[in-house]
């Protein structure tokens, strides 16, 4: 017999070796089932603080803490390591006594109050909400505006959704997810259209895309049918398909609202788009990044800026890579470097925008630092050879320039606007006091003012502004509302003196009468604002949920003014220093109508809606009693 043999026949030599761990300690189980599975004699998974069985159907998981006599020695030893780490901590912590008074809630990462160095000045110090325009449900906690809140447990005004008739409305219910692409079209002639709908209205506000090449793609999934595939290009195609059944000319988009057939394709195509995501994530080329901006704006569209930001941020990950951004001067130097550029600023500036707005803990709110912004402008692509790139209609061509222009007009208004209010924050963290901060603001304004006028003079003319608000086209009216944006934040420092007297600690007449003449400029702006903003109430676009924030905004602006200023009057020995534009309420009116509009797809602005709607019902009862006395 052989060697082999013999070691085949023993059993001990054939046995494998015992683990290094064991020769040490016998392991033995390191859980046991809680009294409830152990009743039952099932296996328990042991999660904390519950099980999965207890959690199921509401029993009390009771699972011992305290019987260590099954764990080994090296788990023994990792608790008694933590036992210590714990003890050390607790012992490094301050005593009860030694502890301040509780810090006042505020949102994360977002300084409510600067403290400037002590000058001896017990005047009032500055707040943030004194320096930049507050969020408009911030608002609502204004002195002047407390008293229009719900008092009782149900608000049986006539304001609600519910008296007009109206129900609060998802998505899915009018989409039942239909297998595949079922009733929804992909003849290539419909297709078609909804391209035109895509490069007409929305491609031109981001121009992130080769159009002849989309066009290629999109046509040629359209004739293997949209649904054939799961490739990211397939993805590609029923992104601007969604889009495009939303798109409309500018104005009322009263074809797509919820209940309608474009409506119910678009979220069929955007569904289907979904089921294709999964590749996208481990894909290194452009196409990704592409589709999650693409699915941000579609989220955009439906009031759904939680998930729209979560898209803008994965398409600025899946921007992380590219090769123009590894660059040691950090500029590109290719003009193939383009579509990389144009999607990069189209997902930062996206993600920058929507941040503010759903404020998770561990994404800053601040957009007010330049350096945050990237150190170059996107390249308009350049002509390509016939051979390469079909030639555009001329109207085609046209209306790729005027995209072009407005992309880099609107990057730079908004790299003017953060350098803007960083400087007003640096202003606000050197003085001690308001009024002091007002004084430097005022001596600042002219030059922010200028710059702005200098912005608008820079604008081509087919994007000038000098033109009439009434015949606008989408470009001019986006921009134009960004411009009143950084007019707003400029005045803003000025116009929140009448607004709310806890932030000058009671009325201080003296401060009133120095800075009246810049708080008008900041009402005035607020009633241009609705004013200019009327147009595109009822259009839905990229834009859809920030419109109805910053006009909301405006709106009790308005109305603070007006109830601030009614208490000023009310005080002996003053007189009314602010004046409400002509038209003021009617203007609020046209608001809630928008609210309202947009009442059955988000409930975001119930609240303000009816805040709206209570004080434009006192104001008028105010002016009834005026006239009978």
């Amino acid at each position: 017999m052989t060697e082999m043999d013999q070691a085949a026949g023993d059993p001990v030599r054939r046995s494998r070796p015992a683990p290094r761990g064991t020769a040490s300690y016998q392991r033995k189980r390191a859980v046991k089932a809680c009294q409830v599975c152990r009743a039952r004699r099932t296996k328990c998974d042991n999660l904390k603080p519950s099980c999965s069985f207890c959690l199921k159907v509401g029993a009390v998981c009771i699972q011992s803490a305290q019987d260590l006599s099954s764990f080994d020695p090296a788990s023994l030893k990792i608790l008694e390591r933590l036992d210590s780490l714990e003890q050390l901590m607790r012992s490094s912590l301050p005593a009860p006594d030694e502890q301040g008074p509780p810090a006042k809630k505020r949102a994360l990462s977002t300084p409510s109050r600067v403290e400037p160095p002590d000058t001896g000045d017990s005047g009032n110090r500055v707040d943030v909400s004194m320096v930049l325009p507050p969020g408009s449900e911030e608002m609502l906690s204004w002195s002047c505006l407390r008293d229009l809140h719900a008092t009782g447990q149900s608000d049986e005004s006539a304001d609600d959704i519910g008296a007009l008739g109206l129900q609060q409305v998802t998505p899915q219910q009018h989409v039942s997810s239909p297998p595949g692409l079922a009733g929804v079209p992909e003849e290539p002639r419909l297709v078609k259209a909804l391209l035109d709908n895509f490069f007409n209205y929305v491609h031109v506000k981001n121009p992130i895309l080769d159009e002849v090449s989309t066009r290629r793609m999109v046509l040629g999934k359209a004739v293997e049918g949209l649904g054939f595939d799961w490739s990211p290009e397939s993805c590609l195609a029923l992104l601007i398909c969604a889009l495009g059944s939303l798109a409309t000319p500018f104005g009322p988009s009263a074809d797509t609202m919820p209940g309608t057939a474009a409506y119910a394709h678009a979220h069929a195509y955007f569904q289907a788009a979904q089921k294709r995501m999964g590749l996208l994530f481990v894909a290194e080329d452009i196409i990704a990044p592409q589709c999650f901006f693409l699915a941000g704006v579609f989220m955009m569209c439906n009031f759904q800026s939680t998930k729209a930001w979560r898209y803008f941020v994965q398409a600025l990950v899946g921007c992380q890579e590219f090769e123009f951004l590894s660059n040691a001067s950090g500029r590109p130097d290719q003009l193939d470097d383009t579509p990389h550029q144009a999607i990069y600023w189209s997902a930062w500036k996206s993600e920058r925008e929507v941040r503010g707005n759903v404020r998770r803990p561990d994404f800053p709110v601040s957009d007010h630092d330049t350096r945050l912004y990237p150190s170059f402008f996107p390249t308009p692509p350049a002509p390509r050879a016939d051979a390469i790139r079909l030639p555009l209609m001329e109207a085609d061509q046209s209306r790729e320039q005027i995209s072009w222009y407005f992309y880099l007009a609107e990057i730079s208004l908004r790299r003017l606007s953060a350098r803007v209010s960083a400087e007003m924050v640096t202003i606000m963290e050197t003085h001690a006091s308001r009024h002091t901060f007002l004084e430097s603001m005022a001596a600042a304004l002219p030059s922010y003012e200028a710059q702005a006028t200098e912005w608008q003079a820079s604008l081509p003319p087919c994007l000038s502004l000098e033109a009439p608000a009434e015949q606008d086209d989408v470009c001019r009216f986006v921009l134009r509302g960004h411009l009143i944006n950084l007019y707003e934040t400029i005045y803003w420092p000025f116009l929140a003196v009448f607004l709310d007297e806890d932030g000058l600690g009671g009325p201080q007449t003296s401060t009133w009468n120095a800075f009246s003449e810049q708080a008008q400029r900041g009402l005035e702006n607020h009633m241009a604002r609705l004013l200019v903003n009327k147009a595109g109430y009822r259009h839905r676009h990229h834009g859809t949920d920030p419109l109805p924030r910053s006009c909301s905004r405006s709106a009790l602006t308005l109305l603070a003014a007006s109830r601030s200023q009614q208490a000023i009057v009310g005080e002996p020995g003053h007189a009314q220093i602010l004046h409400l534009p002509h038209d003021w309420r009617t203007e609020i009116s046209n608001v809630v109508d928008l609210l309202v509009f947009w009442g059955p797809e988000t409930n975001r602005y119930n609240e303000i809606r009816k805040i709206l709607c209570r004080g434009l019902a006192e104001a008028e009862s105010n002016d009834y009693r005026l006239e009978r006395t």
